[in-house]
């Protein structure tokens, strides 16, 4: 069997006048995964009492934009057909009209399965078309009855704590690889299947794939709240998880998926801002902050105390020895820390002048032929070369420093027909235009 290419977008309703019989597939709704392909006979048509199981030869298939077509002989897919258009049904070898990534994923579905042989170019017994929705199906709804398992990870600030969270939203799918979905979900169907009927196992298999998801969104150290807002690593996530059960089996990915709602029990908000608050006490500077500020409310508690004002600042006074620690202390540490963190911190080497730069006697280095600062001319080359240090020198050591002048780099130019290497400073020994030796008279 085979198709044959007739023509690209023309009405459906001209095929009825040019074939025996055509199959055609109206737009499908969202609801609808797959249908089975209907033969339209009319009057101008030649086989009108046809098995609605056989296809003849010479007959009409057409495929919209969204869709994509296969064919299926005594329970043998035999034909795919995902490119819109009009196509003729033919006795002989069997075709395969697939573009893009969906139809690469077909084409190597199609070469596993493989190819039924017809019988001896006759037709077989029952022959059916089928036609599926591809278009991306969104508004699948899902919510985590129970509590999911995450892990708030944050190594900046040591933090690394589990914490239950609840999610509601919707996602999106799409049949990437009609062949699987066809083989392993919903073959030899009498005229459709919807998508009601696989939703409560999507459902239940998506929500148990947010755990493994939501596993790789904290090794990545992202907070709960974060989620929502990064929706290509949580689809990412999700695919992955969901590879062998939907990609490999069903053939089905996750094109986007949408959090609406994200909670965390109070208990677990209350622990994740207590370990913030304590890893922020391990910096001394913030634990002097936050001394002088419970200080300074216990100050006012204290002038306002109702058995006398003394009183209060000797109950502060006592507080504040028991405590072992003042607020200047903590400051001195902060200040010793950061002059530690600075002192480890590699200084950045000064940036060397470029190699054909000149600083003018206002001190700005320059490259053009003026000074961008004042004006003044670029000297005339008097031997002078500038050092790593900034200095102009005319001797063979900086006058600051004391390096050495750098060797000028030798670049070389065929003296006879004007040849240049692709790098002049190395050039073969005989030119390749005029085949000169490369030698002294060579270097410019």
């Amino acid at each position: 069997m085979g198709l044959i290419m007739a023509a690209i977008g023309a009405a459906a309703g001209t095929m009825a006048d040019q074939w025996k019989e055509y199959f055609y597939c109206e737009a499908l709704p969202d609801d609808v995964l797959m249908v089975k392909g209907q033969k339209v006979v009319t009057n101008r048509g030649q086989n009108t009492k046809g098995s609605d199981n056989v296809i003849t030869a010479g007959s009409g298939i057409a495929v919209a934009d969204g869709q994509t077509m296969i064919i299926v002989e005594d329970g043998a897919i035999i034909e795919v057909c995902n490119r819109p258009g009009r196509y003729t049904f033919e006795l002989g070898t069997p075709s395969l009209f697939a573009d893009g990534k969906l139809g690469q994923k077909i084409k190597d579905t199609f070469k596993q399965i493989g190819q039924r042989i017809t019988y001896g170019g006759d037709p077989g017994k029952d022959q059916r078309v089928y036609y599926f929705n591809t278009k991306q199906i969104s508004n699948n709804l899902f919510g985590t009855p129970e509590t999911v398992p995450f892990r708030v990870v944050d190594s900046k600030i040591g933090l690394d704590i589990d914490v239950q969270i609840k999610c509601s939203g919707m996602y999106t799918f799409q049949i990437v690889d009609p062949l699987l979905f066809y083989t392993n979900i919903c073959g030899n169907q009498a005229y459709e299947y919807r998508r009601d009927t696989i939703a409560p196992r999507m459902k239940a298999e998506f929500i148990d794939a947010l755990t493994p998801a939501f596993s790789t969104m904290s090794d990545m150290e992202l907070r709960p709240n974060q989620i929502p807002g990064k929706k290509q690593e949580l689809k990412n996530a999700v695919n992955e998880a969901l590879a062998d059960t939907w990609g490999k089996n069903m053939g089905i990915e996750v094109i986007e998926v949408a959090i609406k709602a994200l909670n965390l029990p109070k208990e677990d908000q209350d622990m994740i801002k207590e370990a913030q608050r304590i890893a922020m006490m391990q910096n001394p500077t913030y634990a002097a902050a936050t001394m002088v500020g419970a200080q300074a409310d216990a100050m006012k508690a204290a002038a306002s105390n109702s058995a006398g004002a003394m009183t209060g600042f000797m109950g502060m006074g006592m507080a504040q020895q028991a405590g072992g620690m003042n607020a200047q202390n903590l400051f001195a540490m902060g200040q010793q820390q950061a002059a530690q963190q600075q002192a480890a911190a590699p200084q950045a080497a000064p940036a060397a002048p470029a190699a054909d730069s000149w600083t003018c006697s206002c001190g700005t280095a320059n490259t053009g032929k003026f000074c961008q600062n004042c004006g003044t001319p670029k000297p005339a080359d008097d031997g002078s070369w500038t050092c790593s240090c900034g200095t102009v020198n005319t001797g063979k050591f900086c006058q600051n420093c004391g390096s050495k002048k750098p060797e000028a780099v030798k670049t070389f130019k065929c003296d006879k027909c004007g040849w240049t290497p692709e790098d002049p400073t190395n050039p073969p020994k005989f030119c390749p235009n005029c085949g000169d030796v490369f030698d002294e008279n060579d270097a410019t």
